[in-house]
């Protein structure tokens, strides 16, 4: 599997967490003051397990001072753990060990001191799987945890973690990794597997990802994996693959309705339909960019937003279109393709009927 391939072993491979991993380093850089428990929470495939192991590495290595606070990956204790060896780091899935009884057989666990390192680290997955007797007794260890003990908790959902326990914890919210992030770690792993693909194929993966790089990472494979032996994978491909189309071609066809290519426009949503792609889908996503559009006419700014959404080419595109739109304009268009997606989710007579009287609507 790509994703558990290249996954990160240092700190400076975690993607979009900056200020977590600096306040991490900060953490071990005082080693008398190291907090003994932690949460990372955050959508799934944002680098929560990923990174609770490469901390708990950090604070094993050997060399750590002399590697500028990254996991030198070459001490004994580095070594043991990327090949699973190393006893002192526990994990438990709460997913399905989420009872008492695997709390208490890992309180019974902590009163022995490490075996291989300097401390000894219970990473709990999934932590707000737990029952609320399990709750109870995890409470109980973290209000005098031996000084030889570290607790990572990682969970998708927060809010179902008692206060009493988050009161007790380092809290980090992961957030999701940038389109640009993404795409820069999946060009890495292309260059390493010697895949030939361009960068707006990257950019197509990386944004049905949703933030999640895990989510692009195996999208990635799946695609390496059905488009072989492929010389080149181009963002047609892609689109073919996940039945979507591009920004790009999202942008042209509004120039066309902008421009009042009245039956250019026509042809462009056959063409999409005819190649099988979802027109609501397509719909949804031309309202994504007439939104930033909108965004972009009342608070200038938003140009940094978009720096994390979409491609260099792509920024300066929507940046010349809210350029040359007035803001009624760009509200008409929202208001209209609006009114198509109510229409496309009623089952027209023609599938293509609503987007047909949207183009009519707005050019002639």
């Amino acid at each position: 599997m790509i994703y558990r391939k290249y996954r990160p072993k240092n700190f400076n491979e975690i993607y979009g967490q900056d200020l977590i991993i600096k306040i991490l380093k900060s953490f071990l850089k005082n080693i008398n003051f190291l907090p003994q428990g932690y949460i990372f929470t955050g959508q799934r495939g944002t680098g929560k397990t990923s990174t609770a192991r490469i901390f708990a590495k950090a604070l094993n290595c050997l060399a750590l001072e002399e590697n500028n606070y990254e996991p030198c990956n070459n001490c004994q204790n580095c070594q043991a753990i990327n090949e699973n060896k190393f006893l002192d780091i526990i994990e438990l899935d709460a997913a399905s060990n989420r009872g008492i009884d695997e709390i208490r057989n890992l309180k019974e666990n902590i009163g022995f001191r490490p075996i291989q390192g300097k401390y000894k680290i219970f990473i709990i997955d999934e932590a707000h799987m737990l029952t609320k007797e399990a709750f109870n007794a995890l409470l109980k260890i973290l209000e005098e945890p031996p000084k030889h003990t570290i607790f990572i908790l990682a969970t998708t959902e927060p809010e179902k973690i008692p206060t009493t326990v988050l009161s007790r914890l380092q809290r980090f919210d992961f957030k999701r990794i940038s389109l640009i992030d993404i795409t820069k770690k999946l060009k890495k792993i292309a260059e390493k597997e010697n895949v030939q693909i361009t960068e707006g194929a990257l950019y197509l993966i990386a944004e049905e990802s949703e933030g999640a790089l895990r989510d692009a990472e195996t999208l990635f494979e799946r695609i390496i994996l059905s488009l072989n032996p492929i010389k080149i994978i181009n963002e047609e491909h892609i689109e073919q693959f996940l039945g979507k189309v591009s920004s790009n071609k999202i942008l042209n066809f509004l120039k066309l309705i902008i421009n009042k290519k009245f039956e250019e426009s026509i042809k462009e949503i056959h063409n999409i339909y005819n190649n099988g792609y979802d027109l609501i889908i397509f719909n949804r996503s031309l309202i994504k960019i007439l939104r930033d559009l909108l965004v972009l006419k009342i608070y200038p700014l938003w140009k940094n937003q978009l720096l994390k959404e979409y491609n260099q080419e792509l920024i300066e595109e929507i940046l010349d279109l809210a350029n040359k739109l007035e803001l009624e304009d760009v509200k008409k268009l929202i208001k209209v393709f609006s009114e198509s997606e109510i229409l496309l989710k009623k089952d027209p007579p023609l599938i293509t009927l609503p987007l047909e009287i949207a183009i009519a609507e707005l050019i002639l």
